[in-house]
């Protein structure tokens, strides 16, 4: 049992993957990682995290669909989750005019990400 919170992060490509699990870890939080949208979805029911980052074009259901299946679970419907994209600066609302929040993302960040924008959730 670990005291630290958990955040998952959902990415198909490694290097995003690895550039955040450093910068979690270095701020004190568990990393756990998902390469795909089930597998996110399995993982989240299964570990709980208190937060996820989510990439949107994912492997087998892209990221819209996995935060919805997410969002479906009981346990889960409060756990912010944050799409993470290379969508741009103008976010996923207006490049492909889809409300974030109508999803079950919290927020979004475009994929030159910060340490201070991911930790600020």
């Amino acid at each position: 049992m670990q005291n630290t919170p958990t955040v998952m992060v959902v990415d198909d490509y490694d290097d995003v993957r690895v550039i955040l699990k450093r910068w979690l870890q270095e701020g004190g939080y568990h990393v756990i990682e998902a390469t795909g949208g089930r597998e996110a979805v399995e993982m989240a029911e299964r570990e709980r995290p208190e937060l996820i980052l989510m990439d949107l074009a994912l492997p087998e259901i892209d990221g819209f669909a996995a935060a919805i299946r997410i969002r479906s679970h009981p346990d889960l419907r409060n756990v912010p989750i944050i799409a993470i994209s290379a969508y741009g600066e103008l976010g996923i609302d207006a490049q492909l005019k889809i409300d974030p929040a109508s999803v079950g993302f919290n927020a979004y960040l475009p994929k030159h990400l910060s340490l201070k924008n991911c930790l600020a959730w």
